[in-house]
C-alpha cells in the first residue's frame, strides 16, 4: 500500500467536497470508524478465512486417492499439527495493512455516496434509503475498495496456501516471490475477479445490513452495539450467499503459481468439470460460520466508533 498515494487521495477527496470543513469532518469520521470496523472483522474472521481458502485451493484427488482435507475440521487439525497454534492466522499481515484502509474507504465511500444521493433526491437524513438506493451506494464501495484489497488478498492467499503449494510463506517473502515472478503488476493478479466479487457482494452486504437495521431499530441511524452486531451478521450472510462462487474463482486465480494468466471462464469451466456446481461453494461451511461474528463485529465496531467520534466532534 502506497502511503503517499493514500494521503494524496484523501486530501483531494476531503477538500474537494462541498461545504468544507463540515463535509471534511464527516468524511474523516466515516474513514476512521470504517478502519475500526475493518480491524474488528479481521480479528474475528481471519482463521475462518484461512480454512475456507485451503479448502478452495485443495487439489482434486485422482481416482483411488484420498483428498488432502476431508472437511473444515480436518484443515484445522492438520494446520495445528504441522504449523503450530497460530497456523490459522497465517497471511494476516497482508490484510492487516490492507483491511483497515479498505474498510475505511468502504464506509467513507458508502457514507459519501449516501449523502450525495440524498442531496440529489432531496431526501432528509431522517428518511431511510430504500433497498435499491442502499445497493447503489454499496456497489460503489466495492469499486473503491478493490484497488487496495486485491493486492492484500493476493498476498494473503499465497501465504495461506504456501504449505500445500510450496513457496515463501512470510509476508515479505511472498511479496518478493510475486514481484520476481510477474513484476510489480503481478501484485494486482486477480483484480478484476476481486471487483466482480466485491461490487455485487457489497451491494448485498450493505443491503442486508440496512434492511435488518430498519426492521429492528427504533432509530436505524443510531443502532445499539447489539443491534449493529445482529444486523452486521445478517449483512455477512447476504454478502457471502451472493459472492461465494466468484470468490472461489478468484481464489483459484490468485493461488495459481504457474506464471500463466488464468481467465475467469477457463477457471470456472475447470471447477465445474471437476466438481460440478458444488465446486463453486467449496469452503462455504467455514465462511458462512465466520460471516455472522466477523461482520457483526465489523459493523458493531464501526457504529460504536462513529458514535464516539460524533460525540467528540
Amino acid at each position: 500500500i502506497n502511503a503517499e498515494y493514500m494521503g494524496h487521495f484523501l486530501s483531494v477527496y476531503f477538500f474537494s467536497q462541498p461545504n468544507c470543513p463540515t463535509q471534511m469532518t464527516e468524511s474523516l469520521k466515516s474513514f476512521l470508524a470504517g478502519w475500526a470496523g475493518g480491524v474488528g472483522n479481521l480479528a474475528i474472521g481471519h482463521p475462518f478465512d484461512t480454512v475456507k481458502t485451503r479448502l478452495q485451493d485443495m487439489p482434486i484427488p485422482k481416482p483411488g486417492e484420498k483428498p488432502m482435507y476431508t472437511g473444515a475440521l480436518d484443515v484445522v487439525r492438520k494446520a495445528f499439527r504441522s504449523e503450530g497454534p497460530f497456523a490459522l492466522y497465517k497471511g494476516v499481515a497482508g490484510p492487516f495493512w490492507g483491511i483497515g484502509p479498505v474498510f475505511a474507504l468502504y464506509f467513507l465511500a458508502y457514507d459519501s455516496a449516501e449523502r450525495n444521493l440524498r442531496r440529489l433526491r432531496g431526501k432528509p437524513s431522517t428518511q431511510p434509503l430504500n433497498l435499491m438506493e442502499v445497493m447503489i451506494c454499496g456497489g460503489f464501495t466495492g469499486l473503491v475498495g478493490t484497488s487496495i484489497l486485491a493486492p492484500a488478498e493476493l498476498i494473503k492467499i499465497r501465504q495461506q496456501t504456501a504449505a500445500a503449494r510450496g513457496g515463501a510463506s512470510t509476508f515479505v517473502g511472498t511479496i518478493q516471490s510475486i514481484v520476481k515472478e510477474k513484476g510489480v503488476r503481478g501484485l494486482y493478479t486477480g483484480s478484476l475477479a476481486t471487483l466482480a466479487r466485491d461490487m455485487p457482494g457489497s451491494m448485498c452486504w450493505f443491503g442486508a445490513y440496512e434492511i435488518t437495521k430498519q426492521s429492528i431499530c427504533t432509530d436505524p441511524s443510531k443502532p445499539t452495539a447489539l443491534q449493529a452486531l445482529f444486523a452486521g451478521g445478517c449483512g455477512g450472510f447476504g454478502m457471502w450467499f451472493c459472492a461465494m462462487p466468484m470468490d472461489t474463482i478468484k481464489t483459484r486465480i490468485q493461488a495459481s503459481r504457474t506464471g500463466q494468466p488464468i481467465s475467469w471462464l477457463g477457471c470456472a469451466r475447470d471447477i465445474f468439470a471437476q466438481s460440478g456446481v458444488k465446486g463453486f461453494f467449496r469452503g462455504f461451511t467455514p465462511i458462512i460460520i465466520r460471516a455472522f461474528p466477523a461482520n457483526g463485529a465489523c459493523f458493531a465496531c464501526k457504529e460504536m466508533a462513529q458514535n464516539g467520534l460524533d460525540s467528540l466532534f
